[in-house]
């Protein structure tokens, strides 16, 4: 009975579930459904990620630090001289060398005032320095400023604060190789810095050429501001002008705190052959060097050419130099050549007062003025005597003054 109850079941059991189960290795070869179109999007295979720290974006190149407001180092003399903002100073901007300062209208810029330098060169007159004051009542805060300069010229190479007693001084300087920009500013010290002036040079140009071996160190600071090339019976020369003071410094004048204690250079050098031993070289044949502490009568040279004042085709070189207190005139005249290889004096005038000098061919005048309330002027001129190889004087006339 037991067997036939087991068998019972065993049947019932087959009949409740016909299905067979399928094995998992059917399961697995069996291919999958394709998906429908409107529910998956196959993407095509991309290239390989290479791993790596991000790439920095293209940074612009800075702007050259020669520009501010109205005002660029690199435009031509002339321009500057032209602009209409600088008619009233018109006069003192005539000159082939020199500095002035002038009023400016007000502008944009928020600049009051402008103290500027320049040098003669072969073509013409050629800025050297622009020292740009800030109107004190319109000058822009230092934290401002510096934020505009950096978006245009780069980070400052140079960030130096300096103390006086109650007041701080902040100095900002950006350069290239031909440039070099300085803000300035100031403020008592329990205030907020505000700009006092955006200082425009020119860098010096390191000699190159037949010039590069020539290495003259007169003073400490020595900066070269013309060279010129010289050829007398066949050899070459050089003339050579330089001074202790920065452009900037040259642009401030009289008011800048160096320019009593400025040192001034100028020389007369040979290139002499090689020879069996040695290289060639040059030479100094003549040298002047004033300023400093042993001058006893602290004189600057105002004015060097090279240029003929004989007559004879052959340049000579015509030094101008200034007393303390002269300001733009001279006191003492030098006129140099030379002759059978030799330095030759064609004329050499000291103790002059207050004198203006007027160079022609072939003779030299000079103008000084009578007593200190210039109540008239004596002229003296020197012609150029060929048989004594010298100026001699001419003539010497005295003039009254205007309105005498």
């Amino acid at each position: 009975m037991r067997i036939l109850l087991a068998i019972a079941g065993l049947a019932g059991a087959l009949h409740a579930s016909p299905h067979q189960k399928s094995p998992r290795a059917a399961i697995a070869g069996a291919p999958a459904p394709a998906a429908r179109p409107d529910a998956t999007t196959s993407l095509p295979a991309g290239p390989p990620v290479q791993a790596g720290p991000p790439q920095p974006r293209p940074q612009p190149l800075p702007v050259p630090p020669r520009r501010f407001g109205r005002f660029d180092l690199d435009m031509p003399f002339a321009q500057l001289r032209g602009m209409p903002d600088l008619t009233d100073c018109a006069a003192a901007l005539a000159a082939p060398a020199g500095h002035a300062e002038c009023a400016l209208p007000r502008a944009p810029d928020n600049l009051a005032r402008v103290q500027i330098a320049w040098e003669e060169t072969r073509t013409g007159s050629e800025l050297t320095a622009l020292r740009l004051l800030f109107d004190p009542q319109l000058a822009p805060p230092l934290t401002d400023l510096e934020w505009q300069l950096t978006r245009g010229w780069g980070p400052p190479l140079l960030e130096q604060l300096r103390r006086e007693h109650d007041q701080k001084f902040f100095t900002l300087q950006w350069e290239d190789a031909d440039h070099r920009a300085t803000l300035e500013a100031q403020a008592p010290r329990d205030q907020a810095s505000r700009a006092t002036a955006v200082v425009l040079e020119r860098k010096p140009v390191p000699l190159s050429g037949e010039f590069a071996s020539l290495h003259p160190k007169p003073f400490a600071n020595f900066r070269i501001r013309w060279i010129r090339r010289i050829d007398w019976e066949g050899q070459m020369h050089a003339v050579l002008w330089g001074t202790s003071l920065t452009p900037a410094q040259e642009a401030m004048g009289e008011q800048s705190a160096t320019w009593v204690t400025q040192r001034n250079y100028v020389g007369i050098w040979k290139l002499e052959p090689a020879s069996g031993t040695r290289p060639r070289r040059w030479k100094p044949l003549w040298e002047r060097i004033t300023g400093g502490d042993d001058d006893e009568q602290p004189q600057r040279v105002l004015y060097v050419d090279a240029r003929d004042v004989t007559g004879d085709g052959v340049q000579d070189v015509i030094v101008e130099l200034s007393c303390e207190t002269c300001g733009a005139t001279a006191d003492e005249l030098i006129v140099k050549t030379i002759r059978a290889g030799k330095l030759v004096d064609l004329l050499a005038k000291r103790d002059l007062y207050r004198a203006k000098v007027e160079l022609g061919s072939g003779q030299l005048r000079i103008r000084e003025p009578e007593g200190e309330d210039d109540q008239g002027l004596t002229v003296s001129t020197y012609a150029y005597d060929r048989g004594k190889g010298a100026f001699v004087l001419a003539r010497e006339e005295r003039t009254a003054a205007p309105g005498r």
